[in-house]
């Protein structure tokens, strides 16, 4: 039997960045990811915005080219700009430099490996078929949308957007990300985010609704790719395709116990854009700082402190976005008329 402070299920931002702050304050953290390669298969359209500096250091490998803001396209034709600073990530390189700073405070990570499950204080991992017992004083559940870890405190996503992106060749470069609104894009928008040569070019859709169509969402992002080839911003010919889910019900009750969640397994993605990867790093840090605070004073109960201090940060814009993710889809067939009051880069947004 393996044992260890912290159990950190998941080596995506969230789990590295709890993994690398527990480290820094003494604990012995064990950190798991099932995956064979850290970051890949990329499930992300990999936006940043610049105020994730103060919190993580990016190295120029991970970034693939700076960003001045976002285009917004409205179903009636309008087109706004606003100003949203930030950076197109390598999102693969990203994930990996962020497990490597892990490792290097002294964390041990282990890739290809499963939490398959817990009974009492054993929790099993499995590795190549080969199950292992480890024990830990605290468990943080970074383990994406459908967490396990949340599982066994009753605390999991029911809301999702599932979203599918092309790879696709550029006319020419941009510099803004676009995003536009569809009344075949229900609950969600389509997106086109240069990379360079290249772009992230993707439709976000409610998981529930594709169901209740006869229209699939690979076949509504080919549309949609058609539509920005004709415009003259793509070239046709995909080269890499990926999909995933996207938490949208808003935030779940991230502590149970000894269990801290984080990340997309405690609904910090935001209800609205999809975005998580700044809520992540951050609330990844909290957790991996009280965690191992909690311990060396042994009082479990301290733990609590970490939802209060990630909800005083995110707390209030997140419920925000899921009143207006509930409005914007009980009123979709209105888009037209109230998009303004759904988007973040509208005035309407924050004062109707």
């Amino acid at each position: 039997m393996l044992n260890y402070d912290i159990l950190i299920v998941g080596a995506g931002p969230a789990g590295s960045s709890a993994a690398s702050e527990a480290a820094k304050y003494g604990a012995k953290v064990l950190l798991i990811e099932k995956k064979k390669i850290i970051g890949e298969p990329v499930q992300c359209a990999e936006f940043i915005p610049k105020l994730i500096l103060s919190e993580v250091e990016i190295s120029r490998d991970s970034i693939v080219q700076e960003i001045k803001g976002m285009r917004t396209h409205l179903p009636n034709g309008e087109c706004v700009e606003s100003y949203s600073p930030g950076y197109m990530l390598n999102r693969s390189i990203f994930d990996k430099e962020l497990a490597m700073k892990a490792a290097d405070s002294g964390v041990e990570v282990r890739i290809n490996t499963l939490c398959s499950s817990k009974k009492k204080e054993k929790i099993f991992i499995n590795k190549n078929g080969r199950e292992i017992d480890v024990t830990a004083k605290v468990i943080i559940g970074a383990d994406g949308p459908k967490s396990t870890v949340g599982k066994w405190i009753n605390s999991v996503n029911r809301d999702f957007i599932i979203g599918m992106q092309y790879s696709v060749p550029l006319v020419s470069s941009l510099d803004f990300t676009e995003v536009y609104f569809d009344q075949d894009f229900f609950g969600g928008y389509g997106w086109l985010f240069p990379k360079g040569k290249s772009a992230n070019v993707g439709v976000g859709i409610k998981y529930n609704s594709i169901t209740k169509t006869d229209k699939s969402l690979s076949s509504i992002l080919k549309k949609f790719v058609k539509v920005l080839e004709e415009d003259g911003k793509v070239k046709n010919s995909p080269f890499l395709i990926t999909s995933g889910l996207i938490p949208v019900g808003g935030p779940l009750n991230t502590v149970k116990d000894n269990i801290m969640l984080v990340g997309d397994a405690a609904g910090q993605t935001h209800p609205i854009t999809g975005g998580g990867i700044a809520q992540a790093v951050i609330c990844g840090k909290i957790a991996g700082k009280i965690a191992a605070c909690a311990i060396q004073k042994e009082d479990i109960e301290m733990l609590i402190d970490y939802e209060k201090e990630w909800k005083d940060i995110f707390g209030k814009e997140l419920e925000r976005a899921h009143t207006k993710r509930c409005f914007l889809e009980s009123n979709w067939d209105k888009l037209d008329s109230i998009v303004k009051k759904c988007w973040t880069v509208f005035r309407e947004y924050y004062y109707e």
